[in-house]
């Protein structure tokens, strides 16, 4: 037995960080949201792109139709 063997383990949500990019009239913005949970993070990019929930098993990239341009939304471990 290793003293690795006696640690305690914690299982804990994977965590995941959100990138969003917005293209309006020639201008681009990036902002990266996290680390957070992944189920936080799933919630907060199905909130961006205007729908109930994103698959459970993609990380996108997921586009939305924003007036003038499109936002981009990417989910990465």
């Amino acid at each position: 037995m290793t003293s690795a063997d006696d640690q305690l383990a914690l299982d804990v949500d994977p965590t995941v960080t959100i990138t969003v990019s917005e293209r309006r009239e020639g201008d681009e913005r990036t902002l990266r949201i996290g680390p957070l949970p992944e189920p936080d993070a799933r919630a907060l990019a199905a909130f961006l792109l205007n729908r109930r929930d994103v698959p459970s098993t993609a990380h996108g990239p997921w586009r939305l139709a924003v007036a003038g341009g499109v936002r981009t939304v990417l989910l990465e471990r």
